[in-house]
């Protein structure tokens, strides 16, 4: 592992000593504007009385989610996203009935976020899915979301249209929450699956050509927010998950995020995040009684720094070994979440290689 010490630390010493004034900053919070009162036609409710049965609530120790019961190569599963599962050390599945979904096994796509729950008996509710989306759809054409909206524990609907379609996801604008992580993305047509809700992404327009292109009328970006799902027909393989396993990859992954999250909240000077990882609190809060301690030179401060830099960039770059590593060690999905977090380490430990930290 390459340890060498960037040449220049003055840029590092700023950085790292803002963090500290930061974190004495006042803390400041939003008030919610009014709600107006909301009238039946606000509501929707278009979903057909029989497919409602097919609707899951997914709760765990750590998070909600939504799941639904599908037919799969003439076999039914409880279909939710890997996210939802992942990092809980239990999950409840609870049908529309009051009744516990009761699952016999978990398989788990290898190149996508999606994961499928082998149950003990078929329910007699389910969907069909989709056969082949990119031909039997288009974009325009209306969807509808069903899910465990905020995690409130009931399944609210939301309208919206195909936005596009991509070999392995489909992109819509029906309103999506917290919650609806693992609802189906249906056809109002057919009532068939396109796919399995699953991410939002925030646009950034910083660029300046990307920006013009999005103030013209033209434009297919019609939102700071885009929403996605993973289709359901293009999954090439799934495998096996053996949830103790599974459960160990899943911690060792969300113990990674944590740590390369915090680092970041240190370089972003932001104390109310570094505070509640214990490694940059700890380094943090000594170098602040270093600071603090009476006739304690510029040499020992800017040591007290380089030691704490040089700390953050291994440990970064232990998490960009660990990333490639997993794909050879790890289930598909927690390692394609390594691949992005093993990518997001490297641009923070080049960033302080560079010495950009201003």
């Amino acid at each position: 592992m390459n340890t060498r010490i960037p040449s220049s630390f003055a840029p590092l010493l700023k950085t790292v000593l803002s963090a500290l004034v930061f974190a004495c900053g006042c803390a400041s919070g939003q008030v919610l504007g009014g709600n107006r009162q909301a009238t039946s036609s606000d509501y929707v409710d278009k979903l057909p009385a029989e497919k409602k049965s097919a609707m899951v609530v997914i709760t765990g120790d750590k998070g909600s989610g939504t799941g639904f019961f599908a037919k799969l190569k003439d076999n039914v599963f409880l279909v939710t996203n890997m996210h939802v599962i992942s990092g809980q050390t239990s999950i409840k599945a609870r049908a529309m009935d009051g009744t516990d979904v009761q699952i016999a096994g978990i398989f788990g796509a290898h190149d996508a976020d999606i994961a499928l729950l082998k149950l003990t008996t078929t329910p007699t509710s389910y969907f069909e899915t989709e056969e082949s989306v990119n031909t039997a759809h288009k974009t325009g054409d209306v969807i509808l979301i069903p899910g465990n909206s905020l995690g409130g524990g009931t399944i609210l609907q939301t309208e919206g249209k195909i936005v596009g379609v991509g070999p392995a996801k489909i992109e819509h604008d029906a309103p999506t929450f917290h919650g609806n992580s693992g609802s189906p993305i249906l056809s109002t047509r057919s009532w068939k699956v396109l796919g399995v809700d699953t991410e939002s992404i925030t646009v950034s327009l910083s660029d300046k050509s990307d920006s013009a292109s999005a103030r013209k009328s033209g434009s297919q970006i019609k939102s700071t927010v885009r929403l996605f799902g993973y289709r359901l027909d293009n999954v090439a393989q799934w495998e096996a998950i053996e949830w103790a396993r599974f459960a160990q990859q899943s911690k060792r992954l969300e113990d990674a995020d944590a740590l390369v999250t915090a680092i970041h909240a240190v370089l972003n000077r932001d104390a109310s995040k570094w505070k509640k990882h214990p490694s940059t609190n700890a380094a943090m809060t000594g170098l602040g009684e270093l600071i603090n301690k009476p006739r304690v030179s510029p040499a020992e401060i800017t040591a007290k720094v380089e030691t704490i830099v040089l700390n953050f960039r291994n440990a970064l770059k232990k998490v960009e070994m660990d990333a490639l590593d997993s794909k050879r060690t790890c289930y598909g999905y927690i390692s394609l979440r390594y691949q992005d977090l093993g990518d997001y380490a490297r641009a923070l430990r080049e960033f302080i290689d560079a010495d950009k930290i201003r």
